[in-house]
């Protein structure tokens, strides 16, 4: 009967430590969880060999129990001493813990090697006692090393639970420690009964599971109904030790009348001052140069911050009391703060470059494009051809302006994107809406009408650009999410007052529409609603979310209405200053007399005795700029990288260098250094010619040492008076109708 009883407890036991087991691994998260995990799968093992010993017939059989047994009981003792050390907050020196798993294992290795040696056993027998299978033996000379190590672990953390409790002033914490201290006291009787055979079954069986078992009982009970291992109750802890660690007191005479074990830990020499009934003066001396400093105090590795706070009795000072709080944590994270303030720096520096390309490669084309077509605008006399290439002209700066928009991230990211308002004809900002949205609507058959209020003041002050761009990203969705039908563009207004009105735009469509679930998804960027209905329709999403920010900087909003299948309709209304009393009419007619009355182009200045050059590695680049000042009359060479630059400039006196940033083999600020290395009597102009405008750039160049920044695409018109502003005097001849 007895057997069956002690059988089924080793299955119990099993059981629980397995559970104890997955307990600690599910919360394991500080070096308590690491030495119950130790423990209890220590434990676990042990159990497992004495069930195999309970089951041995021969006394092979029963030495491999015995030896899968003492796998795990070699380091029960050490792993739950270790584990009360960590929760009554004892440091054990590591050297310590060293030597002792040292003594364990080469213990373990004698029993390893029990049939060739008499140091753990030096007698067996193999014997069936009252159904008990077990080995009949005495003690060799480590025998009792063993048993000695296990009784001083248990009362060394016997003790130290003791005198933890009676520290403790948690009702919850101190609950825990008593549960755990009633699992040493199990383990411990278990031991000593089995020990010195107190009771009769010692003599058959190892009594130590019994032990084990009550005390696995009480450590569940721990973990369970007083959260051993829950973390927040391990960080409260934390923060208490913390408040308490490290105290000494002075009284007014200087002498330490207190300090804790926390603080001799940290400062050693503080045992001295009994001797010379003085406080070791280098010690509190060094506490009050870091408060005076205000710096902590480095201990091995470690970081301490010093406090000190008056003693005040009947108004009149006693003494000093100096908290030496643990700050290595917060030390450690401001370490890390700072590293990762590096690492956000070098991204942001990475995320600059990379804009800076981009913006090259981008605006790049857009300049060849803007620039040739101002050529054209120039030189043609066809009445139909000029009408296309102002068309051009006036697309590619609205794409311009979106570019910029899109390229120059970091405002985006910021919410940084500027609004400026300018003077602006509302006839042509209408009309430019209307020759980029009509041959789209064309494209797809869709019928475009167009209504506006006649009455809208001719001349209004405003961000035309933005209202452009929204007005576009609005009727370029609409284009793209119908099918079929019609695409609407209503323009009108509400007076506020004598200066102000308000400029009502309004897009509808009889396209797809919008479910009512989607409209969350709406404004987010990068994501388009209905994937699977619309997976055929290119863009990135982009264009309704920047027009929201666009509207909310603007002070307006983007207001939506929908039905899915039929169609939607978008509005928005910014307030506008009144420029003049004067309204647009019909502006169809005045765009088409504008067009016809527009001002030739007419170059600024000559200068047929001035000298330039312009590097760009890009030939394109160069026959712009060539193309856009031959009238000028200047004398302009070229290079398209920076050796070439470096050595004309070196061979030839010039009034102004222009030089393209992103080259390769040299850059444009490497060229520019070399160039200034040049000794010559005049130093020309240096002006960077770049198509890099992202935030910042301009700054940039002119710390390098540029005298100005051009940004590409390249105005002719301002480049022209650029080129005036820096040329000598004596160089510049006006032209009849110069401006």
């Amino acid at each position: 009967m007895m057997y069956q009883v002690v059988v089924w407890t080793e299955y119990f036991l099993i059981a629980a430590l397995f559970f104890e087991c997955w307990i600690a691994l599910r919360k394991w998260n500080s070096k308590i969880h690491s030495y119950l995990f130790f423990s209890c799968a220590s434990n676990l093992v042990y159990n497992v060999g004495v069930l195999m010993e309970l089951g041995a017939t021969d006394e092979k059989s029963y030495v491999v129990a015995l030896k899968m047994g003492y796998l795990g009981r070699m380091w029960i003792g050490l792993a739950f001493f270790l584990m009360i050390m960590e929760l009554c907050k004892i440091r054990v020196p590591a050297v310590v813990t060293a030597i002792l798993a040292g003594i364990h294992a080469f213990i373990y290795a004698l029993i390893l090697n029990i049939e060739n040696n008499n140091l753990y056993y030096n007698y067996r027998e193999f014997v069936i006692q009252d159904g008990f299978p077990r080995l009949l033996h005495n003690g060799g000379p480590f025998y009792p090393v063993q048993t000695a190590m296990i009784l001083i672990y248990i009362l060394v953390g016997l003790t130290a639970l003791i005198l933890t409790y009676m520290r403790e002033k948690n009702p919850v914490a101190r609950k825990r420690i008593m549960m755990m201290f009633m699992a040493v006291i199990s383990i411990g009787l278990s031991y000593i009964i089995y020990v010195f055979k107190f009771v009769h079954i010692a003599n058959v069986f190892d009594t130590t599971i019994f032990g084990f078992a009550i005390g696995t009982f009480f450590m569940l009970l721990a973990i369970l109904r007083y959260k051993m291992l829950d973390t927040e109750t391990l960080a409260r802890n934390y923060v208490v030790d913390e408040l308490s660690e490290g105290i000494i007191v002075l009284n007014d005479e200087g002498s330490v009348t207190y300090c804790n074990k926390p603080a001799l830990r940290l400062f050693p020499d503080l045992e001295k001052q009994s001797l010379a009934g003085r406080a070791a003066e280098n010690v509190i001396e060094r506490i009050r140069f870091a408060l005076y400093c205000d710096e902590p105090i480095k201990i091995g590795d470690r970081v301490f911050t010093p406090k000190a706070n008056s003693l005040i009795q009947n108004g009149a000072s006693v003494g000093t009391l100096y908290v030496i709080v643990d700050d290595t944590e917060h030390y450690r994270y401001m370490d890390e703060l700072r590293e990762q303030k590096e690492i956000a720096d070098e991204a942001n520096r990475a995320k600059s470059r990379f804009l800076a390309n981009m913006s090259h490669e981008i605006r790049t084309p857009i300049n060849a494009i803007l620039g040739m077509d101002e050529m054209v605008l120039r030189e043609t006399g066809e009445k139909e051809i000029k009408e296309y290439a102002e068309d051009i002209q006036s697309s590619g700066q609205t794409l311009l302006a979106i570019v910029n928009d899109i390229l120059d991230f970091s405002k985006v990211e910021e919410g940084k994107m500027e609004i400026v308002p300018v003077t602006y004809e509302t006839a042509r900002m209408i009309n430019d809406i209307v020759n980029m949205t009509k041959d789209r609507a064309a494209g797809k058959g869709l019928q475009f009408k167009v209504d506006y209020d006649r009455s809208i003041p001719r001349l209004l002050k405003g961000d035309e650009i933005r209202i452009k761009q929204c007005a576009l990203n609005l009727l370029t969705n609409a284009v793209k999410y119908t099918d079929k039908g019609s695409i609407s563009l209503n323009i009108g207004f509400t007076s506020i007052d004598d200066s102000k009105i308000s400029l009502d735009i309004k897009v509808e469509d009889t396209g797809a529409g919008i479910k009512p679930e989607d409209m969350d998804d709406l404004f987010s960027p990068f994501k388009r609603i209905d994937d699977v209905k619309n997976r055929s329709i290119e863009g990135t999403g982009l264009g309704i979310s920047i027009t929201k920010r666009l509207l909310e900087l603007m002070g307006s909003d983007l207001n939506v209405e929908s039905e899915y299948g039929k169609g939607s309709t978008f509005s928005f209304s910014v307030t506008q200053t009144v420029m003049t009393v004067e309204t647009i009419g019909e502006f169809e007619r005045k765009d088409e007399e504008e067009k016809g009355t527009k001002k030739k182009y007419k170059e600024l200045f000559h200068a047929p005795e001035a000298n330039i050059l312009v590097v760009d590695d890009i030939k394109m680049n160069i026959t712009v700029i060539t193309k856009l000042l031959k009238r000028t009359q200047l004398q302009i060479d070229t290079a398209t990288s920076g050796p070439e630059a470096v050595k004309k400039a070196a061979e030839k006196d010039y009034d102004i260098i222009f030089i393209d940033h992103l080259m390769p083999e040299m850059d444009g600020i490497e060229t520019l250094h070399y160039m200034k290395e040049i000794k010559r009597e005049k130093e020309p102009v240096y002006i960077v010619l770049t198509a890099n405008a992202i935030a910042g750039a301009r700054e940039m160049y002119l710390n390098e040492g540029f005298a100005d920044y051009v940004s590409k695409p390249v105005v002719g018109e301002h480049l022209e008076r650029l080129i005036m502003s820096y040329l000598p005097p004596e160089k510049l001849l006006d032209t009849p109708d110069s401006v």
